[in-house]
């Protein structure tokens, strides 16, 4: 998998607070940046980091595909026995995207600030077509399994990136 550092902003800012692993999403949660996410949030699981806070105050949209990670992510959490991610601040707009999905079960949701500690700027990094292609089939499988609704709604995306997946080269 091929990874090239940029120097666009990721739109995700992390910071630590005690035991508590900080996370805000600055503008879009969309395909392009759900990745970084992910594998950010997995290695804070594998290194025992386990209370999140994600701040979704200054957040104006998420796709289907990040919301399907952090449906992952939740689920993975909720399946562990931690303490669920706490969302925090969600505007009504992404409150209502939560809701339509019926993943908004899997967090916490909450109004209360975490600390005021310094976020830093998640680097963000071109991912492989394939790497993207695995994650989006993934994120809307995950969808797909929470409800018939979904699963309904996402059947041909999940058919076309099966396809996608099974032809990597093709574009």
């Amino acid at each position: 998998e091929e990874i090239f550092l940029n120097m666009e902003s990721s739109g995700i800012k992390i910071g630590e607070q005690g035991d508590v692993v900080l996370v805000r999403v600055e503008g879009r949660g969309t395909h392009l940046n759900s990745h970084l996410l992910k594998q950010f949030l997995r290695y804070c699981l594998a290194e025992n980091r386990c209370c999140f806070q994600i701040d979704l105050s200054r957040c104006t949209y998420m796709d289907s595909t990040f919301l399907g990670m952090l449906a992952g992510i939740g689920s993975r959490v909720l399946e562990r026995s931690l303490p669920p991610i706490k969302l925090v601040r969600a505007t009504e707009r992404v409150r209502g995207m939560l809701e339509n999905l019926g993943v908004i079960h899997l967090f916490e949701m909450t109004h209360e600030e975490g600390g005021a500690c310094e976020l830093k700027e998640l680097p963000s990094r071109n991912v492989s077509a394939e790497t993207r292609s695995h994650e989006m089939l993934e994120s809307h499988e995950k969808l797909a399994s929470i409800s018939p609704q979904n699963e309904a709604n996402f059947r041909d995306v999940i058919e076309l990136l099966r396809e996608k997946v099974r032809t990597p080269d093709s574009k």
